[in-house]
């Protein structure tokens, strides 16, 4: 008897029929990766939380949130000064990298001047003993940014942390605040309260140039926010772009050197930091040009939150990456403290929805862009006398 083969439409029809099932499916199996991405990446920094408790067990304080090595005391720096260490050099020992930070710390004691930034690659400089180190509780696997980057001019290739440290909040924006509350005000900033500039707070748990201890987290640690994600591209465009370019925001993204400014300096702090205005003149060491002769200058691996005017919508705090907008922050250009080694870069991830991050008790927890930003504000200052118990 003969058997019956296939015809043509049934091919046909079967292989559409495998078809819708795999378009339905391949939603369900994207989000069972996504999940367990986010899941990784909570599991990174609720290692970070544990290593910070853990030094402050030991050291009754946490690490600086960034530290400038030398203050000046006069209009000319010392030579060969440059940037102190950043908070994640505290947590290498507590976070089974002990020997890199043995290293980090020899070479910074024996290499005249502690050039924690020196792109060379020969030995004896922090970048060299950073090389090729690709530690993984610093990275969110969601992440669309280089997992590590070649310095500038340097054959260091070095991990781009996808986690800052939140040094506090500013009263930036629009007078806007939930329905019966308080306004938000922190006068622990610096250079000040402008709607325009880039502005640094102090009131947070990660400070540059200061140490605070648990005592110090008045608000509870469960209420204090002390690491976040900023772990995506921001999204420039204004008025003459024909397209949107995207732009690294990052906390490690900086102009270390010469050339290009790359990501992977998470190892630095605080560059040299002048003593009064008198003290920094245009061409010395301590001087900033954007904010021209101040008793301060901006730390790498931190960000201080804050609300935006216009053009961004005004309860932009978290997840605004400006798309859709015309947000010029493209090369040095900054907008509302948003640009390359800007303090007040928004918290962004490339989770859906949320960015996640770790609590003072250790807890993480995923922040939503509904999160009101005076709640975030709160969040992020260990001392403004309200605990916010659901957000």
């Amino acid at each position: 008897m003969r058997k019956r083969a296939f015809t043509l439409v049934e091919l046909l029809v079967v292989i559409a029929i495998i078809g819708v099932l795999v378009a339905l499916l391949l939603p369900a199996v994207q989000a069972a990766r996504e999940a367990a991405r986010r899941m990784q990446c909570s599991n990174h920094l609720k290692q970070i939380g544990l290593a910070l408790q853990n030094y402050h067990d030991v050291f009754q304080a946490l690490p600086y949130g960034a530290r400038a090595r030398y203050v000046m005391t006069s209009g000319t720096a010392p030579a060969n000064q440059g940037p102190g260490p950043s908070w994640y050099v505290g947590l290498l020992p507590f976070c089974e990298q002990k020997p890199l930070s043995d290293q980090i710390e020899q070479f910074s004691l024996t290499t005249a001047g502690a050039l924690l930034t020196n792109t060379s690659a020969t030995l004896g400089f922090v970048p060299n003993a950073c090389n090729n180190q690709k530690i993984q509780w610093m990275l969110c696997p969601s992440s669309p940014l280089p997992q590590t980057e070649l310095l500038q001019t340097s054959k260091a290739n070095c991990v781009v942390p996808s986690y800052v440290g939140i040094s506090g909040s500013t009263q930036h924006g629009a007078a806007i605040y939930a329905a019966g509350e308080n306004p938000f005000v922190e006068t622990r900033v610096k250079p000040n309260n402008t709607a325009t500039t880039s502005t640094q707070s102090w009131g947070g748990m990660l400070c540059p140039n200061e140490t605070y201890g648990i005592a110090a987290c008045l608000d509870g640690t469960s209420n204090t926010i002390v690491v976040s994600e900023r772990s995506d591209y921001f999204y420039s465009q204004d008025s003459i772009q024909a397209s949107r370019t995207r732009q690294r925001i990052d906390g490690s993204f900086y102009n270390g050197g010469s050339g290009t400014a790359t990501g992977g300096w998470w190892f630095i702090g605080m560059p040299v930091l002048p003593l009064s205005p008198a003290a920094a003149t245009s061409g010395t060491a301590g001087y900033n040009s954007s904010f021209g002769a101040t008793t301060w200058n901006m730390a790498l691996n931190l960000s201080t939150l804050r609300c935006y005017i216009s053009p961004a919508p005004t309860n932009a705090m978290i997840g605004f990456n400006g798309r859709g907008l015309n947000f010029n922050v493209s090369g040095n250009t900054t907008v509302q403290g948003i640009g390359i080694a800007q303090q007040n870069n928004p918290l962004v991830s490339a989770h859906p929805n949320v960015v996640l991050a770790v609590f003072m008790d250790g807890h993480t927890s995923g922040l939503t862009k509904s999160v009101h930003p005076v709640i975030g504000k709160r969040l992020a200052t260990r001392d403004d006398g309200q605990q916010i118990a659901d957000f």
